[in-house]
């Protein structure tokens, strides 16, 4: 018998029927695991990144709101990761997000000077000028429990400078619509019961509260360093005798008189000065100008009121005055024509950029509409207008330039060629005007300067500026969708790949005023409107409709704060 078992042991012992199945099962078990921790590795990685990007985003949105620390304190809560905030996240449990308000060394670097709170107080010390945010939460895990860990926590800090110091000073040209139409009543752009133009001068007032003539904790005089430089543009031209400019710059505005859009022997067919010169003084050429005020940095105190000067011409023409100081005009007397004056302020930026070397160009044109200046002799086949003379040449006699002006004969005083309708010189056959007899080669051309395919010439005019490295914006107010640009019907106007059919890119609206002024903006994200007409902006734009929110979201795209190396 203990031989029969023996036997059955030995045999027992030399079976190998299973083993296999033991030695997958302990694999499969290990894969198992390493897959789990993989998993949640990854999954706690995700988390802290949320983490990182919410902690970010608070310090950014704090030191956007200082000096005011009450106000940087609710926004570093409303976008960090705590329950119901703009970035919560069921990933992130038991956030908290504390802000750590203080002077950085780093305010040196970046023109930003430690500021004393205007509400609340900083954490340490009696000024501040920076923020560190840091945000800690803990992620539950998905297979820790397993092995009794059941939450992970996390942190992260992230610090940025208060935003209204730069290191790159920003040049901006403002161009302003004061043709005829901009003194109707308006009920868009949140400035109901009032004009266009008055509503206008409330966006230029909005700007310039929120820019930054100097830097910070400093008294902004003429003399200090540069920092926010702001001009004027309008159309039509003013007469550039400096009592009717000041017409509109002193207390009480008044409607200046105003002059075509002139042009000096235009040669039919042919372009000119389409390689923005260095010189806004060379637009127009009949004794007038589009610029109303230089650039300028005095158009508040310091940088921490948004109150105008009183006394600065710019103020005055923003509405800032006072009393009787209604601020810009709309005198009309010529109808619309942008290039032209596009190209003025275009090279009134770029002379300002070779003064301030490191400085950055911003342009903001402002208009309600369609191009639709006129030429007695129009190709009005092609939507030409014939029914006055506001944009035209001029024909004058060994024409010279004395100081900006054209003048007639062998004058060297300066005395410009008279118009037209006062028995002057004007008549030289411009692009698009005449007949196919009697002005071959311009009869039927759009190109700058032209009579025909207005609306194309200012997306051209707009767009080089862009190519030139500046930066356009554009403000619609109430432009058409239809019946506009009607001048522009039969032609292309193209260079390489930039513009497109008529000037600007085809869309709902091609061929339309609202269209132009989208496409004279350097991009999607740099074109307003009120949205009235059904003319709409794209993008995050389509929420500001408001001629106040509009200019503030411009000014707030030109102003931000900055991360910046933690402890710094």
């Amino acid at each position: 018998m203990e031989h029969f078992r023996d036997l059955s042991m030995r045999r027992f012992l030399k079976e190998e029927l299973g083993q296999s199945a033991v030695l997958v099962t302990a694999v499969l078990f290990g894969v198992m695991g390493l897959s789990a921790a993989g998993v949640e590795t990854g999954h706690v990685y995700y988390a802290y990144r949320l983490l990182q990007a919410s902690t970010k985003a608070a310090a950014l949105a704090g030191a956007q709101a200082m000096p005011n620390i009450t106000q940087a304190t609710a926004n570093v809560t409303k976008y960090s990761s705590q329950a119901n905030q703009e970035n919560a996240t069921n990933l992130l449990q038991n956030d908290t997000a504390t802000p750590n308000f203080y002077c950085s060394s780093n305010g040196t670097t970046l023109n930003v000077v430690c500021e004393t709170p205007t509400a609340g107080s900083c954490s340490s010390g009696s000024t501040c000028n920076a923020v560190t945010v840091t945000q800690t939460a803990s992620a539950n895990l998905w297979f820790g429990g397993l092995l009794g860990v059941r939450k992970m926590n996390l942190s992260y800090s992230a610090t940025a400078s208060m935003r209204g110091g730069t290191s790159i000073p920003y040049n901006i040209a403002v161009i302003i619509d004061t043709t005829a139409s901009m003194a109707s009543g308006y009920s868009g752009g949140g400035c109901s019961g009032s004009s266009q133009i008055s509503c206008a001068v409330a966006g230029l007032k909005t700007l310039l509260q929120n820019m930054d003539p100097c830097y910070l904790n400093t008294t902004c005089t003429a003399s200090t360093a540069y920092v926010d430089g702001v001009a004027l543009f309008v159309f039509p031209a003013l007469n550039n005798a400096a009592s009717n400019v000041a017409k509109d710059t002193t207390c009480p505005t008044s409607n200046p008189a105003t002059v075509p859009y002139g042009f000096t022997n235009v040669t039919p067919g042919a372009t000119q000065n389409l390689t923005l010169p260095t010189s806004a003084t060379l637009y127009p050429n009949n004794s007038g100008t589009y610029e109303v005020v230089p650039f300028n940095d005095t158009y508040k105190t310091n940088d921490e009121t948004t109150t105008l000067s009183t006394l600065d011409a710019l103020a005055v023409a923003a509405g800032g005055g006072g009393g009787s100081c209604q601020g810009l005009q709309a005198p009309g007397g010529e109808g619309t024509y942008y290039a032209q004056e596009i190209y003025a302020a275009q090279a009134a930026l770029v002379a300002q950029q070779i003064s301030y070397p490191g400085s950055k160009n911003v342009m903001i044109i402002l208009s309600d509409g369609d191009a639709t200046a006129c030429n007695s002799g129009a190709n009005t086949a092609a939507g030409g207008c014939n029914s006055a003379d506001h944009v035209v040449a001029l024909n004058c006699p060994a024409v010279t330039m004395v100081k900006g002006v054209a003048t007639c004969g062998a004058s060297s005083a300066g005395t410009p060629c008279p118009l037209a309708a006062a028995g002057g010189c004007q008549g030289t056959p411009l692009n698009g005007t005449g007949t196919a007899t009697t002005n071959a080669t311009g009869y039927a051309s759009p190109t700058y300067p032209s009579a025909l395919g207005e609306c194309g010439q200012a997306v051209q005019a707009a767009q080089l500026a862009t190519e030139a490295g500046t930066r356009v914006y554009t403000v619609a107010m109430g432009a058409e969708t239809s019946g506009s640009c009607t001048s522009d019907a039969r032609y292309t106007i193209t260079s390489g790949s930039t513009y497109g059919a008529e000037g600007y890119p085809s869309g709902a609206h091609s061929g339309q005023a609202c269209n132009a002024i989208g496409a004279m903006a350097s991009n999607v994200n740099t074109f307003f409107s009120d949205n009235q007409s059904g003319c709409a902006a794209t993008g995050g734009n389509v929420n500001f409709t408001t001629v106040a929110q509009i200019f503030q979201a411009i000014t707030g795209s030109l102003q931000s704060a900055r991360l910046i190396p933690s402890g710094t």
